[in-house]
């Protein structure tokens, strides 16, 4: 059975639905929980695998984080970074990012000509259903980094630094109903409209990103070539 160390940085930021995805391509989770006084450890140990979560912005173990993230990198380490962990990994590397106030809600991302021989997001649909939940950009990514895919206006949204650690500005991994629950500085995280939007692409969401997060599973299982689109 293939191990993921996993980073939960929010109590209300967990893997959500995205947990049985993996499951189901025979990854078990192992989660440390910071915002409930664990420690960040230095490096992956023996899982398999990285995914670092968001809510990460501005905590006392940001450095920690940081410093896992980039050790993952240099082991070669599969990792998955998701909103504020991508930002911090990009910065890590060189990486700028920017306050940024914009709507929250769903976003349609058109993949690059070089996701097509990415291992996790090459059998990825030419447009990626997510939604956008966050008060910082990633405005310039490191060098050597790969865009992946991006917005019509172009946010840097999906990303690779060197060979097998993946950066996912937004999300996919919440349901309309959970998105409902978020609140923002000023009140609730999204309008009406934003979320009677994600409720009509959350099929879209499901289809796409379910297979995504299987191959990551399977890349972090070993397999390095090509893996073909699974079924959902």
């Amino acid at each position: 059975m293939t191990t993921a160390l996993v980073i939960e940085n929010d109590p209300e930021q967990g893997l959500g639905r995205a947990a049985a995805w993996l499951a189901e391509a025979g990854m078990e989770l192992d989660v440390v929980r910071p915002h409930l006084g664990e420690a960040v450890p230095n490096s992956a140990g023996g899982n398999e695998a990285l995914i670092a979560l968001g809510g990460g912005r501005g905590k006392d173990w940001s450095e920690d984080l940081a410093g896992l993230l980039t050790t993952a990198v240099a082991d070669q380490t599969p990792l998955l970074a998701i909103c504020s962990s991508s930002r911090l990994l990009a910065a890590a590397f060189g990486g700028r990012v920017e306050d940024h106030d914009a709507p929250n809600g769903p976003r349609m991302l058109a993949k690059r000509d070089a996701a097509g021989r990415d291992l996790v997001f090459g059998p990825a649909p030419m447009t990626i259903d997510v939604i956008r939940w966050r008060r910082q950009e990633l405005v310039e990514l490191p060098e050597g980094a790969t865009l992946l895919a991006a917005s019509p206006q172009g946010a840097l949204e999906i990303f690779r630094i060197r060979d097998s650690a993946w950066g996912v500005q937004s999300h996919f991994e919440f349901t309309p109903e959970q998105l409902a629950g978020f609140d923002g500085f000023d009140g609730p995280a999204f309008d009406s409209a934003a979320l009677a939007k994600a409720a009509e692409v959350d099929e879209h969401i499901v289809h796409t990103w379910k297979p995504i997060l299987q191959r990551f599973a399977k890349v972090a299982a070993g397999e390095k070539k090509m893996l073909p689109l699974l079924d959902v």
